[in-house]
């Protein structure tokens, strides 16, 4: 779905066609990419949206911030209510690459800049302590057992960041690198959250098209060792488990949610499938545990 997005006054953009995404409504136009947060049919009324703005703020103020960490996290060059302007990476996102079968050299190297991206944002910089701090027992998916608070307890906090999946990585020909955005939420939490969404996020790369199998093209375990040649600190195993178990049922909770709002005549058969898809999922992800 297209739309022509008018002149506006306060945000200056006009003639852009913008794409409809799940969440988002996109543009491409000398050399910036712009993006709306999205919350109805319509990009205009998105833009003005309070909400949508308020998210596009965070958004922008986030990316910022990740970038004076890293210049791997793409840098906005602005906002203007609820659309955020980026510079226009040229490439594919990282997702795509890895659903290429043939693409093998370039799905270790991708994967490698990803996980030392982590390892260094992960590392003590004094400027990550006013973010907020994330309750692991109120804020989860899959409240932890004893033995993983004590855990928790004995681990130092990092900057944790919601949205670092493969899907949020795009290549730039112009850099010749990759470049992560849409971080989602920054907190103070445990590495070991952020390495296990990224494994998750690994894991279903192909999402339902492929049946309940998870994608294993990739060697967790070089992964591991990738992250911490570089990051400040071995990862906890244990709790690398559980946080994979946590982030599997934070995505099956989502999804489920998505399959209630399908149209009455698809809503049963969604919600099955979905239920049967996840099953398949935790029942694989035993052999992917550390």
């Amino acid at each position: 779905m297209k739309a022509a997005l008018a002149e506006t006054s306060s945000g200056g953009i006009s003639n852009l066609q913008f794409v409809q995404r799940k969440e988002s409504w996109v543009a491409e136009s000398s050399g910036r990419f712009y993006k709306i947060v999205r919350k109805s049919d319509d990009p205009l009324q998105d833009l003005r949206d309070p909400e949508c703005i308020g998210t596009a703020l965070r958004e922008y103020t986030d990316m910022r911030f990740l970038h004076g960490l890293s210049e791997r996290a793409c840098r906005p060059e602005g906002i203007k209510q609820a659309c955020i302007v980026y510079p226009l990476l040229s490439g594919p996102d990282m997702r795509t690459v890895l659903m290429d079968a043939t693409a093998r050299e370039s799905h270790r190297a991708c994967l490698h800049d990803a996980i030392a991206m982590l390892a260094r944002l992960h590392r003590p910089d004094g400027k990550s302590a006013t973010l907020p701090v994330k309750d692991y027992q109120r804020d989860t998916f899959l409240p932890p057992d004893r033995d993983s608070l004590e855990r928790m307890e004995r681990r130092e906090r990092t900057l944790v960041i919601t949205g670092f999946e493969a899907r949020n990585f795009r290549f730039d020909r112009d850099a010749a690198a990759w470049f992560f955005f849409d971080p989602h939420h920054l907190w103070l939490g445990f590495p070991e959250e952020d390495f296990a969404r990224f494994v998750i996020s690994l894991l279903m790369i192909k999402g339902r098209l492929r049946g309940f199998r998870p994608w294993t093209d990739f060697d967790r375990f070089a992964l591991l060792s990738s992250y911490e040649s570089l990051a400040p600190a071995r990862l906890d195993r244990s709790l690398l488990n559980y946080f994979l178990h946590e982030q599997l049922a934070k995505r099956r909770f989502h999804a489920m949610q998505a399959a209630r709002r399908m149209r009455l005549p698809v809503r049963a058969l969604g919600r099955h499938y979905t239920d049967l898809y996840y099953r398949g999922l935790r029942r694989s992800l035993g052999s992917q545990e550390f």
